[in-house]
């Protein structure tokens, strides 16, 4: 089943919007869509919604996506994967700024490599506040983003959580945390060098010598082995990307 999710993702991207391929087959994004997949007859707001590859997923599942985008240019993929898969489209040219939305609308806000935007935590926190009124009591959060302490995804950019300090915001924001999964923990080939070094070595280097998706996926069992490996503290802690979702809390 994964196989065929996988397959169909991929065509959507290099159809509508190669320009913006994941790039790894063992991206985390998968796993997302995976989650979300179990979803139905849901109201779900995509931040950072893109060229709509998550949510068409949704919205043919029998969701009702809303989509937001600041660029036009991603919309208006958006728009014409929507109305090749006969899906309405329903997109905002928008900002989380301003997210237009009555308070208690949505059940599901959709965070996918989107929040580190916010670049620290103090515009995050506001982000996040503005946001989740519109989500309602018991709706739910999927966080997907890179780890600050994985060398590749990481360094330097200081608007990267790492797993804690994603799990413990979220907590502070009046959520409960239901799961958190470590993803890809694999060290670089150059996990030995000091870290100085390898913070030298320009990342076009680096991530030729990551174990990358084009080879990892073609070992057989990697996604459950992934998803069995990303539960344990370890992997939490070294691993590239992770998912959080969270339930907003009543009262």
């Amino acid at each position: 089943m994964f196989a065929v999710l996988q397959k169909r993702l991929y065509w959507k991207w290099k159809t509508f919007a190669p320009e913006r391929w994941w790039g790894d087959f063992t991206d985390i994004r998968f796993y997302l869509v995976d989650q979300l997949s179990k979803l139905r007859g849901k109201k779900i707001f995509d931040i950072g919604c893109n060229a709509g590859i998550i949510a068409s997923e949704l919205a043919a599942n029998g969701n009702d996506v809303v989509g937001m985008d600041i660029e036009i240019k991603s919309l208006k993929s958006y728009i014409k994967l929507f109305k090749h898969l006969d899906l309405v489209p329903k997109v905002v040219n928008g900002s989380w700024d301003n997210p237009m939305f009555k308070d208690n609308y949505f059940d599901v806000l959709l965070f996918s490599w989107t929040l580190y935007y916010g670049e620290n935590d103090e515009n995050k926190s506001k982000i996040v506040s503005r946001l989740t009124r519109a989500l309602k009591p018991g709706g739910s959060i999927y966080f997907v983003e890179a780890n600050r302490y994985c060398f590749i995804q990481g360094r330097g950019l200081e608007h990267f959580w790492t797993v804690d300090m994603a799990r413990a915001f979220f907590e502070s924001h009046g959520f409960a945390i239901k799961e958190v999964l470590g993803w890809n923990p694999l060290p670089s080939l150059l996990f030995w060098l000091p870290w100085k070094i390898k913070n030298s070595i320009p990342q076009k280097v680096v991530l030729f010598f990551y174990p990358p998706g084009r080879l990892v996926q073609y070992a057989p069992g990697w996604y459950s082995f992934f998803k069995w490996l990303g539960k344990y503290p370890i992997a939490k802690k070294y691993c590239r990307s992770y998912y959080i979702r969270a339930d907003k809390k009543c009262g």
